[in-house]
Parts: structure tokens; sequence; C-alpha cells
């Protein structure tokens, strides 16, 4: 039985404070998952997305490297990727499949999983279409 996120549902966006910059990483339904994927900056955990859900995260700017890990006995981080943040920006970050490698193309960072047979990775949105994927969303908590 999958778990929905039992949290907040999504707001309009906020601004960052403090200078900071705001990440949203979102994703979609995953059949038969019911954990959380943790969110880690620069290898500390700082949110957790539920399947499906977002996770708010404030960064301090500069270059950092984020990654994600199922929330399971063993931790060990799936996917990671690094990106130059800036003060007082908001960013959207969904996870997508992809039908093909050239698709994968528009992510930031993908990879190929043997096992599903299709390729998956984080994508930067415009705020636009973002906000429109989100207000569905709800947090992990």
């Amino acid at each position: 039985m999958d778990k929905e996120s039992e949290g907040a549902r999504f707001e309009m966006n906020e601004k960052p404070s403090n200078g900071q910059a705001l990440a949203y990483f979102f994703q979609p339904d995953m059949a038969g998952v019911w954990g959380c994927l943790l969110v880690g900056v620069d290898d500390v955990h700082k949110g957790c997305i539920g399947y499906p859900g977002f996770a708010k995260v404030e960064i301090e700017p500069g270059s950092r490297k984020i990654s994600f890990t199922p929330n399971a006995l063993i931790k060990i981080a799936n996917l990671s990727y690094d990106y130059d943040f800036e003060s007082n920006k908001v960013y959207y970050f969904e996870y997508q499949h992809f039908k093909s490698k050239a698709e994968s193309k528009r992510a930031v960072e993908s990879h190929y999983n043997m096992l599903l047979d299709y390729h998956l990775g984080w994508v930067l949105l415009e705020e636009s279409e973002a906000i429109n994927k989100l207000k569905t969303l709800k947090a992990w908590q």
C-alpha cells in the first residue's frame, strides 16, 4: 500500500530569508513506495519528499552538493548533483521519468534504472509550470 504525504498542502511560494536560496524538490507518485526520499545539502539531510510530495529547503548560496537518499535502514545516496544557488532566489526541481536518453538531456542530473528500463532525473522548472504541479502536492510531514 502506498503512503501519501501527510503534511501541509503546497501554498504559493515563499521568498527566501536572510539572503538564503529556497529550493522546492518534488516528485510524482511511485507505485509500491511508502517511504520518503531524504534531501541532502552538502551531506546534511534537510528535508524529506513523500511519494507524491515535496520538500522545501533553505540553502546557503554558492555551489552545493544536493543528494537524495531513500529513508531506509541503509542510507545510500542514489543520485546527487552539484548546483550553484544564488541568494534570494527560488528554485523548483522535479524528479521526472524519461522514455529515452535524449529526453533526459534536459535534466540537471539523471540516471538509467535497469530494473524499470527508463531514465530518471532532476529537472529545473520555471516557476509557473512548477506551481501548477506543486499545488496538488503535500509536504511529507
